[in-house]
């Protein structure tokens, strides 16, 4: 970016009140901070200390703005308040800066233009670039110090609220005592949603967590080979060849409706040739499936493709193709 913020003030100030410049310095020209929490969790404006959020299906919505004598927003008691036991990422001083900018210590990207002493005015950098306290411009990110991240989640959380990591399907973040603390679920998926950890076929998964090991290790690695994503019936995950190294980020594939991955077939065949221990239901359009368990007398029902219910045949079989229990004896490869 050229030009010093000097340049800009007249339109950071109309910002300020019309928010209405083209610089994307509105917080819904940015990434929403809701994207990350389930509904009708309570977050303070990242960029705003004044203001109060809930979030309503990954979106934010102002429902508490502070002013006079109580101008923060609490975010631990959801209501407004004259100071605040964190005010260190809310107290912005202007003494000895008027008519100059001042860091945002919430983010990189962030400022205040003081127009008086008691009258920060806030703004935000263009995309791909933070804010320069020492040159008082925006410069590209690429050159910057600065290395926070975009907002601190934990300054605008309070303690012990769930929240989605990205990275994987498992797990999620919280804070303790404002620090951010990582957890996983056990055998299950993090749901955004709902902010806890349910079945795993439940959750639409974008980052299935690859097992450890998965690709073998340096002294064995699996080259050139498929091998199970350890999550679902029809992922598998392909291992490529990389000399005096083994691949720690393999690609997921996934194999069709109504077919499971086999990493002895090195194929996609009949879920009932596969005996996949995880939700048997995904992908398939049948009501009844047989599950795992040794002995093929057990089923699930299924709805939507997701299982929701065991249920046994007692002394009999279950056969999947006709969808009923038998007393003639089955031996599928996938519950024998």
């Amino acid at each position: 970016m050229n030009g010093k913020l000097h340049s800009r003030l007249p339109s950071l100030v109309a910002l300020a009140v019309l928010c209405s410049f083209t610089w994307p310095l509105c917080l819904a020209d940015r990434t929403d901070p809701c994207q990350y929490f389930s509904n009708n969790t309570y977050i303070r404006d990242p960029d705003d200390c004044s203001k109060g959020l809930t979030c309503i299906n990954f979106k934010s919505v102002t429902t508490t703005t502070c002013t006079g004598t109580k101008p923060f927003y609490d975010k631990d008691k959801n209501n407004c308040a004259a100071s605040l036991s964190d005010h260190s990422l809310c107290d912005i001083s202007c003494e000895d800066y008027v008519g100059r900018f001042v860091k945002d210590p919430k983010s990189c990207v962030g400022y205040y233009y003081c127009q008086a002493e008691d009258w920060p005015r806030h703004g935000l950098c263009p995309e791909n670039t933070h804010f320069d306290f020492d040159k008082q411009e925006c410069v590209w990110t690429s050159v910057s110090n600065c290395n926070m991240n975009e907002f601190d989640m934990c300054a605008v959380v309070k303690d012990s609220v769930n929240f989605n990591d990205p990275s994987s399907c498992e797990k999620y973040f919280s804070c303790k005592k404002g620090v951010l603390t990582s957890n996983t679920c056990k055998n299950a998926y993090y749901d955004a949603l709902t902010g806890k950890c349910i079945q795993k076929s439940l959750v639409n998964c974008a980052a299935h967590p690859i097992p450890a090991d998965a690709c073998g290790t340096v002294k064995k690695p699996k080259a050139n080979v498929f091998v199970s994503d350890g999550a679902t019936c029809r992922g598998a995950l392909y291992c490529a060849a990389i000399e005096g190294d083994v691949d720690t980020n393999p690609e997921w594939v996934q194999c069709p409706p109504n077919k499971f991955f086999s990493a002895s077939a090195q194929a996609c065949i009949n879920p009932l040739e596969v005996p996949c221990a995880e939700d048997r239901c995904e992908g398939r359009n049948l009501t009844f499936v047989s599950s795992a368990k040794t002995g093929c007398r057990h089923y699930y029902r299924c709805e939507n493709g997701v299982k929701v219910e065991e249920l046994s045949c007692g002394n009999k079989f279950f056969d999947e193709e006709a969808g009923v229990c038998t007393s003639t004896i089955i031996a599928y490869p996938s519950c024998s």
